[in-house]
């Protein structure tokens, strides 16, 4: 099974968007998407490769909280995401 987690896009080139997820960005494709994505749009990325689905802003948010309280040290660096 895969978790999938929130991203944010930062850039899209045709099929392929980049993203940001605590600071790391990487490409993911977006052909499994049947919405369209646009910048600062949120999408849940499985396998650091695929983006399976576009969700809203404040699920992305609540799922971060989970994963942060799940593992501490990603708490730790969405704080200083915040403070940079």
């Amino acid at each position: 099974m895969c978790i999938a987690v929130p991203a944010e896009v930062v850039s899209i080139d045709g099929s392929m968007a980049m993203v940001d997820v605590y600071g790391d960005r990487f490409a993911v494709s977006l052909m499994m998407l049947s919405e369209t994505v646009q910048l600062g749009d949120f999408i849940a990325v499985q396998a650091r490769r695929y983006a399976v689905a576009k969700i809203a802003r404040a699920d992305a948010q609540a799922a971060r909280r989970l994963f942060e309280d799940l593992f501490p040290e990603l708490a730790a660096r969405a704080q200083t995401m915040h403070v940079a």
